[in-house]
Parts: structure tokens; sequence; C-alpha cells
């Protein structure tokens, strides 16, 4: 006994006297007479919604059709809330009708409407619906397994009671359908518990406690009990007379027939019962074809397990509860087959089988038997995915009974809690003593807002007054040299001698002091490269080379070489290679200063995927102190010295380089830049 879920009350509530005094047909009757006169579109789409819910209990084609009527309504008002639950019961409507494309194709519209909304509820039930739509018309049970799984963890998420019986519920039934007694019984009596506990119940709340009644008779009629079968199945039967369920009373029919077990006149009874309320609420139904079929076995097991005559239900005679026992049967394999479901539909077809057999049909009762032992051998491997299934669940469903036995125990601490608190005068004193809460911590924060856009001011000040103190520094030494220059070689012999020597040696250490500045700034920016990202593309290597040739063209004083494979590329920002291959070369110049017959060789090659560019020189090596700037974040750097091995080490990490040195006192250094081309 599957169970769909009703979809989240998203609606203001009607004229309260309608809904309170009428239900089933007079309540349908009641609000489709309102609707012409719903001038208000949110309103009409509540009307739609009432009475779309209430032909579901009824009449499954009325039930889509105002469904499809809400549909447009609200797509027409753009109203998303809506018109995930309106395709949602057009889905629903699909499923009970047996077509799982259409199904679930408005499901996942549904689902998808939900997750945008991050509405929880109904996203609980729709993916519970998505499974009875797996479970019912494809027999697919893991995947059913899978979305009544996804809603159970919803419904805890709301802490919804409808919605979590709801989910135990339908997990119960496949346990019930894999044959584990236990864990069946285990969350049925879970689901009944839960639904148990309403007080004052409501027309939905009776319309569930039902269904759970339903769904442990259908239970304990697998399992044999037939006594406990059918004290549940006639608590059922009175429980769904109070709200005039007419779907629930047939269902339950259907499972008081089988519950009869040997009694064929009630089974009988019951089973014509439940096909009657079926034939005019939706014939296609997964349970009215059941129990189309076991009508058929009833007449059936009339003839084969009574003696000729000796039964005084009606039909008497062998011939026409023979005729009947196929008519039924006939009919069951029919719709089974136009809904494209399998289980059932073999099992009918093995009892039709034994009925052609003994009416003497031998071909067509062979080949019956080969189709029923055909699906039987598909549903053995089905039936090791369930258990795979059941295996990867048992750790998430001993994980949710924990989880729902900590919610318990949090809501009846929270009890305790209430029972503690002052009411009337308390309750008020402790709101406005949040609220003063409120008041002061929204003060603070705003104190300790206003301080730090206050700092970012003065850190702005800050920036801009080091740039024009650095804009001076700059300009005034820059314009000395231009002075001297012009000077010098307009008016050579202007000054005397002791006057221009004292003038070099003032624009020398203004030169030397611009350098201080600019290298000053050069500190300051490079704190700044973290906003820097790189353009990574083919760099080719010799292109690289030449360049150096050309900027260091005017270092006479040494001597350059340059080795690189034809066409050997390297992946990498073009800038960021360009400012360190010129870095490492002015160092290795400047260490050659006082070197003779200075020398600089540049090399690159492939290497094991990588390409490695190398550059030595045969110069007076490097210390240690001096190298540690090249590997540690911390080590000090001073204005005149350190920094591009600085710039070198943030550069190479900035673009995905490796670098490494090897220097020798004497004998020279050398650096070594790996990329990686992977």
């Amino acid at each position: 006994m599957f169970q769909f879920t009703r979809l989240f009350i998203f609606f203001l509530h009607l004229s309260g006297p309608v809904l309170a005094q009428k239900q089933g047909r007079a309540l349908i009757d009641s609000l489709t007479a309102e609707l012409p006169k719903a001038t208000n579109d949110t309103v009409k789409g509540r009307l739609y919604r009432v009475i779309a819910e209430e032909w579901f209990f009824t009449n499954i084609d009325q039930a889509l059709h105002y469904s499809q009527l809400g549909l447009q309504h609200t797509t027409r008002m753009n109203w998303q809330r809506g018109i995930g639950v309106f395709n949602s019961y057009v889905g629903r409507a699909y499923s009970d009708k047996g077509n799982y494309d259409s199904s679930r194709y408005y499901l996942l519209k549904a689902v998808s409407i939900y997750k945008t909304l991050n509405d929880t509820w109904n996203l609980a039930s729709t993916t519970n619906n998505l499974g009875v739509a797996e479970q019912n018309i494809r027999s697919n049970y893991p995947a059913a397994t899978r979305y009544y799984f996804e809603g159970l963890k919803y419904a805890e998420a709301t802490g919804d009671n409808y919605l979590i019986g709801l989910g135990l519920d339908n997990i119960s039934e496949i346990y019930r359908i894999q044959k584990n007694f236990p864990k069946a019984l285990q969350f049925g009596q879970r689901a009944l518990a839960l639904r148990q506990k309403q007080s004052n119940p409501d027309i939905n709340a009776r319309r569930e406690l039902a269904g759970s009644l339903a769904s442990m008779a259908a239970l304990y009629t697998q399992m044999g009990n037939w006594d406990k079968a059918r004290q549940y199945g006639l608590r059922a039967l009175s429980e769904h007379k109070k709200v005039d369920n007419r779907e629930g009373l047939a269902k339950t029919y259907g499972l008081l027939s089988t519950a009869m077990h040997r009694d064929y006149g009630q089974k009988i009874t019951y089973a014509l019962k439940a096909k009657q309320l079926w034939d005019s609420l939706n014939p296609r139904n997964l349970d009215a074809v059941t129990n189309l079929a076991n009508l058929g076995v009833a007449y059936f097991d009339l003839v084969r397990y009574t003696p000729p005559n000796g039964s005084a239900i009606q039909p008497t005679d062998r011939a026409t509860r023979l005729r009947l026992a196929g008519q039924y049967l006939n009919a069951a394999i029919r719709l089974s087959a136009d809904k494209g479901e399998l289980s059932d539909q073999a099992y009918f077809r093995s009892n039709l089988a034994e009925w052609q057999a003994l009416t003497g049909d031998y071909k067509s009762a062979y080949e019956n038997f080969r189709a029923y032992q055909a699906v039987q051998d598909s549903l053995y491997s089905q039936e090791a995915k369930n258990k795979i299934a059941g295996l990867e669940g048992q750790r998430e469903i001993e994980l949710r009974d924990k989880q729902l036995e900590i919610n318990r125990l949090t809501i009846a601490g929270q009890k305790r809690q209430q029972l503690a608190l002052l009411v009337g005068v308390g309750l008020l004193l402790v709101i406005g003593g949040l609220l003063y809460r409120q008041n002061r911590t929204r003060k603070k924060t705003n104190t300790t807002l206003l301080h730090l856009n206050h700092e970012l001011d003065e850190a702005n000040q800050v920036k801009a007054r080091f740039f024009a103190i650095l804009s001076h520094d700059l300009r005034s030494p820059i314009a000395n040299l231009i002075n001297f220059l012009h000077l010098q070689r307009e008016n050579p012999d202007l000054l005397p001698a002791d006057q221009v020597a004292r003038h070099q040696q003032n624009i020398t250490e203004a030169a030397e002091g611009l350098l201080d500045t600019m290298e000053s700034m050069l500190l300051w920016s490079k704190g700044q490269m973290q906003q820097f990202k790189p353009d990574v593309k083919k760099v080719p290597v010799d292109t690289q080379f030449a360049y150096l040739q050309r900027f260091f063209a005017g270092t006479t004083n040494v001597r350059f070489s340059y080795d690189t494979p034809d066409g050997l590329q390297v992946a990498t920002d073009e800038d960021y290679l360009r400012t360190i291959l010129q870095n490492l070369t002015s160092n290795a110049i400047h260490a050659l200063k006082n070197t003779p017959d200075a020398h600089i060789h540049w090399k690159a090659r492939p290497e094991n995927g990588n390409v490695v560019l190398t550059i030595s020189d045969n110069g007076p090596g490097m210390s240690g102190n001096q190298l540690k700037s090249l590997y540690t974040n911390d080590a000090v750097i001073s204005g005149k010295s350190g920094l591009g091995l600085h710039l070198i080490r943030d550069l190479t990490r900035a673009i995905g380089c490796r670098i490494s040195v090897r220097s020798e006192p004497g004998e020279g250094t050398e650096f070594q830049l790996t990329f990686s081309q992977v």
C-alpha cells in the first residue's frame, strides 16, 4: 500500500464554514460554484488547488482536469510556487493513470522549481511521488527507494510529522515487497505511531491514519497473519468511511478481499465492492488492476478447491465460475500490459496459464507460463539489486533513526524549558530583553564599522601623501640632473673646476637618492603582486633570448651565449618570464663587474615533459645570506640589495615555475628554471 503526498497548502484558508462543514463531493460542488465568482487571481488559484485535491479521492480524470486548469492559471500569473504545486498534481494524476513518462516529466519540473525556491516541504512530497511512480509503474524498486529516502531527508528537515510518516510508510512498503518483514514492521509501526498521536484530527489526518492502517493490513496479509490483516483492514475501512474517501475505500476493500484467505464468499464480496468503486474512480489504477486479478483467482479457486455445486456462492455452476475467472484474469493482464507494468502482470499470467491448462488450452497455457518464467528470470536480477540497495541504505537508515531520536529529545527538552518560563509578563520581559540586546549589538556593530571606515580613510590619505612625496622626490633629482647636463653641454667652461666637481658630487648623490626612491616605490608595488593574474600561453624560447640580446647589447664587458633547440616553447606568461630572465641576467652582470673574461651562458632544453631554462656565469659565486631571499619570505630587504631575488621568487611562484640555484665560491653561479608543460 503506497501513498501519494498532498502538496504544501501554500494558499491561505478558504471560507472557514465551507471547509469545516462539508467534505467530499459536497465540498467540491460548493467550491466549483465559487470559481466563476472569483475576481482575484490568487483566490481562484486556491480554489483550483482544493478542488483538484478533493477530486484525487473520488475521480482521477477530474483531478487531472482541474490540475491542468490550475497550472494554466498560475502560469499566466507567473506564480512560481503555484506552478510547482500544479506540476506536482498533474504528475501525480498521470502516475495514478499509469502514464510513467508524463508523470516523471511534470514531477521533475516541480522539483526544479522547489529547489529554486528552497521549498523543503514540497521537495519532500514531490520526491516521494517520484518514488511512487518508479515503484508502481516501472517496478524499479532501487530507484523508488532512493526517492523515498531523499523525501524522508527533506521531511526530517521540516520536522513535519505528516511527511515523516508518509516517508516511513512508503519505505515499509519497499521492505514488504522485498519480504524483509522485520524492517517493514519497524517502519510501518513508526509511521502508524506518528499518526495516532494527532489530537483532534482533521480530514487529511484521518486519511493519513487510514492509509497507515491499510499498509499494516497489506503487510500482515503477506506475512500470512490473516487475523491481524483483517483487524487492521477493518479499522482502515472505518476511518475511510468517516471522511468519505472513496479511493481509500476501494483500496481497503481490495485488501480485505485478500485478507479473507479461504473464505471465498467474503473474498468475492469485498473484491466486487472494490471493483464497483474502482470502475467509477480509475479502473487503470494499479490496485484496481490487482483487484480484478484477485477476483479472477477467487472464482478460479472456487473451481479448484471446492466440490462441484458444494458451495452456495453465486454463480454456483462450474462453467460460469471458470468463465468469470478467465474474464477477470485476461482483463487484468491487458490493463497491466497497457501500463507497462511487469511484476504483477507475470503473476496474473501464471494464474491464467493454470486456468488455460484446466480448460484444455495447453498451447496458450504453455505460452503464458513461458512469459511468466521470462519475467521471473529478469526479476531475479532486479531482486539482487534491491538487496544491494537495502545494504547500501542500512547505514543511512540507522543515521536517520538516530537523528529522529535526537529530534525527539530536543523537542522534549524544549517543552520542559517552555514550562519553566513565566507566562504573560515574563514572556514580554524576555522579548524586551532580546530587543534591547539586539539594539546594543547593532550599535556596537555600527561603531565598529565607523572605526573601520575611519581607518580606511586614513589609509587612503596616507597613500595619497606617499605618492605626492614620492613624485616630489623623483622630480627634484631628475630636474637637477637635466639642468646640469644642459649646462655641461651648452657652457662647459662657465664654472671653475672646483664648482664642477662639487656639482657632479651633488648630482651623483641626487641620482643615488633617486635610485633609492625608485627602489622604495618598487618595494611598495611588489606588495601588490597578489592582484596580478598571469596570462598563460605558448611562448617561443628563442624570442626571449633574442630580447635579452637586444636589451643587453650595450654591455661590452661581458660575453653572452645562448643555446636553445629550434621551435622549443614554454607555456607561461610572457611578461612574467621576460622580467625573470632580465632580472637574472642583470644580477649576473652585476656579479661579474670585477671578473676578467666575464661570460654568461643561457641554455634551454626539454626534460621529462618539462622545459628547463638555465643561466650560468663564471663569477665569484653567491653566499648563503645572499640566496636566503630566494627561498624565504621573511628575509630582510635593503634598498640596494636583495630586491631582485625577491621579485624573481614571487614571480616564479605566480606562474608555477620551480627555481633552483647552485653556487660555489670562485666557480660561478647557475640558476635553473623548470616549467611544467602538463
